[in-house]
């Protein structure tokens, strides 16, 4: 069972919030007018303040811990493929592939067994997802109800439909043995109904801005060991792993810094000139490292912080507060 900071545990006599029930009245001949009902705004409360009880007692399941776990397996496998799958194009071999995660998962279909290993990664997937949604509407972080705070559990909550989606991607391989879609093809398709859109290439641009904000939030969270806010510290601390996680923070962060920068500046180049193929997503944020100057180190480094933040989400697997 887990605990959550600040939880009230004592015998209080203070009444709680959900139980006060405000009226507003308004004085005849008064000037002033009540813009929102209490009894509303109380109802909104209640509503929500259920919702997270709810998801919080779901979240404190030894199932779900369970499943939330095996997702960070899973999410770990898959960034050690994309990864390993990267270096072995920067060594110039053929087998090689620069992709994102749809597109390891038909390198995976391939492989002997691996539709069976597509089907456990969607049992992760699946789990990594549900977690994510728990962890927002739960606020399992901590991360409180103002704006920031706000913006951090709908962002936890999105991360759990992307690995949906990822699981849905990876059935449909399974059932119909198709291919994965073209290289950038999302985020291209994304960009060219944005760009019909009214004021469509202010808002590329805002995005490609949004996600190089991102980037530089990664790659500050590496280096600082703000990534391990959310770690079992008194566990962490006392075991072999912490300087581990420490060096595979930095690693994996700069990485996902450098993909993020990429991706944010193509989003903007779309947007200036108004060409929606300018956008690309993880696989192409490689091949551009890839071709740049000195790219297959660039391309090494880079794949070495992917495989590194595989690993390191084996290690949330032990040690992350789920709950």
């Amino acid at each position: 069972m887990c605990s959550r900071a600040g939880q009230n545990t004592g015998g209080s006599d203070v009444v709680p919030n959900r139980k006060i029930r405000n009226s507003v009245t308004t004085v005849p001949g008064s000037d002033q007018e009540p813009i929102v009902d209490e009894s509303v705004k109380q109802k909104i409360s209640d509503t929500i303040e259920q919702t997270e009880e709810t998801a919080q007692e779901v979240a404190d399941h030894p199932w779900t811990q369970k499943l939330a776990r095996f997702g960070f397996y899973s999410k770990g496998f898959l960034f050690i493929v994309i990864g390993v799958l990267a270096i072995l194009v920067a060594f110039g071999y053929q087998i090689g592939k620069l992709t994102d995660a749809t597109g390891a998962f038909s390198a995976i279909a391939l492989a002997p067994f691996g539709k069976v290993v597509l089907v456990i990664f969607i049992i992760g997937a699946l789990g990594h997802g549900a977690w994510n949604i728990l962890r927002g509407a739960a606020d399992v972080d901590n991360a409180g109800g103002g704006a920031l705070g706000i913006a951090k559990r709908i962002l936890s909550i999105s991360i759990g439909f992307f690995y949906f989606w990822l699981a849905w991607s990876a059935w449909s391989i399974v059932a119909t043995a198709r291919s994965s879609t073209e290289n950038g093809a999302i985020q291209q398709t994304l960009t060219s109904i944005l760009l019909a859109l009214p004021f469509g290439a202010i808002l590329v641009f805002l995005i490609g801005v949004s996600v190089i904000g991102a980037g530089v939030h990664e790659c500050y969270r590496g280096w600082t060991g703000k990534f391990r806010e959310n770690y079992k510290q008194y566990k962490l601390e006392h075991s072999r792993s912490d300087g581990i996680v420490t060096v595979l923070g930095v690693l994996s962060f700069t990485a996902r810094a450098l993909i993020f920068l990429l991706i944010g500046y193509f989003f903007i180049t779309a947007a200036i000139q108004f060409d929606a193929s300018e956008a690309v997503g993880i696989d192409g944020a490689l091949l551009k490292l890839a071709r740049s100057s000195y790219g297959r180190v660039l391309l090494f480094v880079t794949a070495v912080g992917l495989i590194s933040h595989g690993i390191l989400s084996l290690y949330e697997a032990t040690y992350r507060r789920i709950c």
